[in-house]
């Protein structure tokens, strides 16, 4: 992120990723046809380069405001993975349901 610690583009990646392993010893025969699995992830785009996506779904600002320099739940996925990826769209500040980027509600 630059030096302003704006908030990165949030997006949305669709990837493809390998199975889990399947534990134990199998016979050749028995080993049944299997593919990739199609995954979704949605977050804050930190890298973008042709090697890897990173995303970060959670911001944090330790002082408080809109300063983030801070980022959990980081994953990484490669380039050659990705199938296809998607800006997603801020809400605007009053959406129908009372909930929105400039509103904050507590009881």
């Amino acid at each position: 992120m630059d030096a302003a610690n704006s908030c990165p583009p949030l997006v949305l990646i669709e990837w493809l990723d390998s199975g889990q392993p399947v534990p134990g010893w199998q016979w050749l025969e028995q080993i049944e046809p299997r593919r990739p699995h199609l995954c979704v992830s949605v977050g804050f785009l930190m890298q973008d380069d042709a090697t890897a996506k990173v995303l970060a779904p959670n911001l944090g600002a330790s002082n408080g405001a809109n300063d983030w320099d801070q980022a959990s739940g980081v994953i990484t996925i490669p380039a050659s993975a990705v199938q296809r990826m998607l800006a997603v769209s801020p809400l605007p500040d009053t959406a129908p349901n009372g909930v929105g980027a400039a509103t904050s509600s507590r009881p």
